[in-house]
């Protein structure tokens, strides 16, 4: 056992029968709410470790959603997250979903603050899109959350200022896997991409580490330190 545990993308449940969001779980995380029902939850919620992203999930990309996200976004330690979703494409059009996404980048710029990314196929769109970001803002960061890209996006993503975070699920699938062992060391970050939980973050360190075959304490740090390294003290 080792105490550098983090949670790089998780989220949290604000009800009656867990006020405290199910984020209590005794180890740094940051917590994402990515629904506009979500953001004063998570935002009136306070604890030392818990670090917060707002945006808006792809499959909910309206750009009638976003004029009151700035109310939010002074609370945060990310954007997002955000992205492109080809699940969604059939209501919400790839163009839709490019506006949307774009503006949460630029908030990213106005907030001074990195970007937790979601993309479900429309990689080539993605990587675009990153790229153009990028390139207007010089510096910028972001996280590939749920990373499952193929090892030579994952390269490409890293030159611009790419994070990529994995779980459980991304590590027992191929594509997550081979994504997993080739992302470079000073890029790596676990997560549950649910409620956080110390056992879950466990047994993914393990398995990554085993993937990357490396030891679990060393995986763990090295995650740590990526983790304050993106979102910041």
């Amino acid at each position: 056992m080792f105490d550098c545990l983090t949670d790089a993308h998780c989220h949290a449940d604000f009800t009656k029968s867990s006020p405290d969001g199910g984020l209590d779980a005794g180890m740094d995380l940051c917590a994402c709410a990515c629904y506009p029902e979500d953001w004063k939850a998570l935002r009136d919620f306070s604890a030392p470790k818990v670090k917060k992203s707002f945006g808006l999930h792809p499959t909910r990309a309206d750009m009638n959603l976003l004029p009151t996200i700035d109310d939010y976004l002074e609370f945060a330690s990310a954007v997002g997250e955000t992205g492109l979703d080809e699940r969604a494409a059939d209501g919400i059009p790839l163009e839709q979903q490019r506006e949307v996404f774009d503006t949460q980048l630029r908030l990213a710029d106005k907030f001074r603050l990195p970007a937790v990314i979601h993309c479900v196929g429309f990689w080539g769109e993605l990587v675009k899109i990153l790229k153009e970001w990028a390139a207007r803002s010089p510096g910028a960061k972001f996280m590939l959350h749920a990373a499952k890209c193929s090892p030579e996006i994952a390269r490409e993503l890293e030159k611009i200022g790419g994070y990529f975070s994995f779980g459980l699920r991304e590590l027992n699938s191929k594509k997550g896997a081979a994504c997993a062992a080739a992302v470079s060391p000073d890029r790596i970050l676990v997560e549950t991409d649910a409620l956080p939980s110390r056992e879950i973050i466990f047994e993914t360190i393990g398995k990554l580490a085993d993937l990357r075959g490396t030891g679990d304490v060393e995986l763990a740090q090295s995650a740590y330190v990526n983790y304050f390294r993106f979102y910041g003290k």
